[in-house]
């Protein structure tokens, strides 16, 4: 007998980034009365239970899959939602006693201590099953350490189950484990005919410290949350092939911009998202406003590159040229590219026009390296630190690019 959650594989609807590192930023609040709250580094904590549980949210809710593949990179509100979560699949104390209840007690029954790990485990499978028969996805404990010290129940995994093999006493379950995200072939199995004596638990996804081995598993209790927090919209916008230098009005030419997806949602054309004019917004100073997606979809972490043709203004003058990515009707987001100084019809020499440019990219570039150092100094945010590195980032690219053009028109570099 075989039996699957219905429209669930953790290669379609699971996320696709894994267990950690997580971005700078995440942490969690350490809280004691009559003290000021002091923040614990999480970024490299495993935080499978927040995991397991935000998987749960997601596909009841019917909301889409987070295709971001590198958890480092994904939005730092996204990895607190995520730790939340974590907290939350702890529960009440009934959890967490059954956590330490499991850790300490051998895979064997004992006259002592009663029946064994392996025992509460067949104990638990049926529960397990009608949840999977209901057609709902059932997180279980996967208890991987044998210890009486409080706090090795850290030691152990989350895993979320949707479907489930039952040949004679064989019990094959399917996981979805975020150590090995968008893989459909991690299983746990086990003979569930007897309670005792204790048998081997197979597993080809995270174990303890025999490998391919866990010690047991128990279902925990899940209480659904709204996953909406963990939809972000953002993006770094850079041009990567600016108007030229010298433009003559009314003439063409063709530009390329291009915008990285650093946020948690994907960009689909059909959903309105696009790249807009700015400077000012919604201008259509270059004969455009807008520039549809070049494909189907942009994932996170994911780079669109946006080719298009621009026509320069009739009359002379001094125009920016400056572009950033919007979800049409609901809102603009993120980073735009840098404020690009553009003339049309000058007779400026070219180097001078190239080195105007420069010294515009120069001191946007300083600017954000001021606010970073503010920020250090006087509210330090890792997450907001992170953001502005990644906007210098473009900009030290794009005047890196602006220098070789200098060099290669003959003109003095900077």
């Amino acid at each position: 007998m075989s039996v699957d959650v219905a429209g669930f594989t953790p290669s379609t609807r699971g996320p696709l980034f894994g267990n950690g590192p997580w971005p700078p930023g995440t942490a969690l609040q350490l809280s004691i009365p009559g003290l000021p709250a002091v923040p614990i580094d999480a970024t490299q904590m495993g935080l499978c239970g927040g995991m397991s549980f935000l998987t749960r949210d997601i596909f009841e809710s019917g909301t889409p899959q987070l295709r971001g593949p590198i958890a480092a990179d994904i939005p730092a509100p996204l990895a607190q939602l995520v730790l939340r979560r974590l907290i939350d699949s702890f529960g009440g104390a009934g959890t967490v006693l059954k956590w330490l209840q499991f850790t300490r007690t051998p895979d064997h029954d004992t006259v002592l201590g009663g029946t064994g790990v392996f025992g509460l485990t067949v104990q638990e499978c049926q529960a397990i099953m009608a949840d999977v028969d209901a057609g709902q996805l059932s997180p279980i404990g996967v208890v991987l350490t044998e210890s009486l010290l409080p706090w090795a129940v850290f030691d152990n995994h989350v895993d979320l189950v949707w479907g489930y093999d039952l040949a004679g006493s064989q019990l094959t379950l399917h996981t979805y484990d975020c150590n090995f995200p968008g893989d459909d072939t991690i299983t746990i199995s086990l003979d569930i005919s007897a309670p005792a004596p204790a048998k081997v638990i197979d597993t080809n996804g995270t174990h303890g410290p025999n490998p391919g081995q866990v010690r047991g598993f128990f279902r925990l209790p899940y209480m659904h949350a709204d996953p909406s927090a963990a939809y972000i919209d953002d993006a770094v916008v850079a041009i990567s092939i600016p108007p030229p230098a010298q433009l003559a009005p009314g003439a063409t030419a063709e530009v390329d911009v291009t915008a990285t997806n650093t946020g948690s949602t994907s960009w689909f054309p059909h959903l309105g998202y696009r790249l807009g004019s700015q400077a000012p917004q919604d201008n259509l100073t270059w004969g455009l406003g807008r520039v549809e997606m070049p494909g189907p979809q942009t994932d996170p972490q994911d780079t669109a590159s946006f080719r298009f043709k621009i026509t320069a203004p009739q009359a002379a003058g001094e125009f920016d040229f400056r572009w950033q990515m919007l979800q049409e009707n609901v809102h603009w987001f993120g980073t735009p590219s840098a404020d690009l100084p553009a003339p049309v019809g000058a007779d400026t020499p070219l180097c001078d026009q190239l080195h105007a440019r420069y010294v515009a990219l120069r001191d946007q570039y300083q600017d954000l390296e001021n606010q970073i150092a503010a920020l250090g100094r006087e509210a330090p945010d890792k997450a907001d630190v992170a953001a502005l590195a990644r906007q210098a980032h473009v900009l030290q690219q794009q005047m890196t690019d602006l220098e070789n053009q200098q060099t290669e028109s003959g003109c003095a570099p900077g």
